[in-house]
């Protein structure tokens, strides 16, 4: 008789664990449920729910990595050829382009004074007319100013000084061109990307420059 009661006993317990297991809808953890059980976790979720929580994170991280690539800048291989703009008429400035990108050039001896970051007053006309154009062609774009240098002197000092002209010219875009700081940027190029031969004077003075580059 005892050992029929204990046997009633085991068999009653193992009735009730599996009816435990059965019954996923009284439990805490989510690898206990699936989307067809519309179990509500702590958090107040389903599983459906996170499940699609999650594909979006995915989908959102793809779509944010696919802009940052597009949106990089890489110039280096831009294949940028002259272009004519109506609003631009000074001779000492040039403007070159591709699909991507609208880069105005200014030469070393239009903005600056030898081994100097200040702008020359002189150089007022020819920025003013590069900001009313980027103004009137891409407001809004992002604007990024590279300072070049010849190859001249230390390396270190031609980097630093291409970045304090660069830096010059941002100050005065944003001061008197009507442009957000935040959406303009500087590159110190130094002696890199040449478009002269450093062996000849005439082909320094055509390296040492400032370019505002617009990402269209």
């Amino acid at each position: 008789m005892k050992k029929t009661f204990l046997s009633l006993l085991a068999a009653t317990t193992l009735l009730a664990s599996c009816s435990d297991l059965k019954n996923p809808q009284e439990k805490d953890q989510p690898q206990e449920a699936t989307a067809d059980t519309a179990v509500v976790y702590r958090d107040g979720q389903t599983a459906a729910g996170a499940a699609a929580a999650a594909g979006d994170a995915v989908e959102n991280a793809a779509d944010k990595a696919a802009n940052a690539v597009e949106n990089t800048w890489d110039m280096t291989k831009a294949k940028l050829a002259d272009v004519k703009l109506e609003e631009i008429d000074l001779p000492e400035i040039t403007v070159r382009g591709d699909d991507r990108y609208n880069v105005y050039g200014l030469e070393e001896k239009v903005l600056f004074d030898t081994d100097k970051a200040e702008i020359k007053p002189s150089a007022t006309r020819a920025l003013s007319e590069i900001s009313s154009s980027i103004a009137r062609r891409y407001r809004g774009k992002e604007v990024r100013i590279l300072g070049f240098a010849d190859s001249r002197g230390d390396k270190n000092y031609n980097r630093e000084l291409s970045a304090k002209r660069a830096a010059a010219v941002k100050d005065w875009l944003v001061k008197n061109g009507q442009m957000q700081a935040n959406m303009v940027s500087i590159e110190p190029m130094g002696e890199e990307a040449p478009v002269a031969s450093n062996a000849t004077a005439a082909g320094r003075q055509e390296n040492r420059r400032v370019e505002i580059a617009v990402l269209k």
